[in-house]
């Protein structure tokens, strides 16, 4: 009996423990798979860039890509993006007003000028984010890209560039191609997740 009331307590005791212990643990499993789905996903994105190396080193210079939906990763890069144009051209105006070298102001200006119009462009993609209309996305950022190309081309000639703007500008199109790309694969995968939708309601 003794021996009987003894195996019963270590059952219940050994119950109670794995109780407390198995949440955590299933817990901590899960947020690690997560992560690594997280990672893997940022991986498989930057891969389709013109730089996947940079690509990585500029999305996870924001806090909130680790915890990033495909979705999430899209809103990022804008914002990347956007500061990153606003940056240069708030730079390219500084540089017009303070250069004395006429040819160079003419340079500057047509630079800023290129990225006035892509900021306008970016407000525009923010608000096509919102309406989750990832194909006008595409054709906004190709847009601004265009924009960009005629910018380097004005500074191509630009030995004294102390702002590393060929640089920085090189950077912000690779932004614009993580964008497209994001946008891209959700174009995608909306239309897919509407589809079955259809199928299901054609299946009532």
């Amino acid at each position: 009996m003794a021996s009987t009331f003894a195996t019963l307590s270590m059952l219940l005791c050994l119950s109670l423990l794995f109780m407390s212990i198995d949440p955590s643990f299933a817990g901590h499993h899960h947020k690690k798979h997560h992560d690594n789905h997280n990672k893997s996903r940022l991986k498989k994105m930057c891969s389709k860039t013109s730089d996947s190396k940079l690509c990585l080193d500029f999305m996870k210079s924001d806090s909130r890509t680790s915890g990033a939906d495909n979705r999430g990763l899209l809103e990022i890069a804008i914002d990347l993006a956007y500061t990153k144009a606003t940056d240069i051209h708030k730079d390219l105006n500084s540089l017009y007003d303070s250069s004395g070298d006429y040819k160079l102001k003419d340079r500057y200006n047509s630079c800023s000028k290129n990225y006035h119009d892509t900021i306008r462009n970016l407000d525009l993609v923010k608000k096509l984010f919102n309406d989750r209309d990832y194909k006008r996305i595409e054709v906004q950022i190709s847009d601004s890209v265009e924009e960009i190309r005629d910018c380097k081309d004005q500074l191509k000639n630009n030995e004294n560039d102390s702002h590393d703007l060929k640089k920085r500008t090189k950077e912000f199109e690779l932004l614009c191609d993580v964008v497209k790309v994001s946008a891209k694969y959700l174009e995608g995968k909306d239309r897919d997740d509407k589809d079955r939708d259809d199928e299901d309601e054609d299946d009532d």
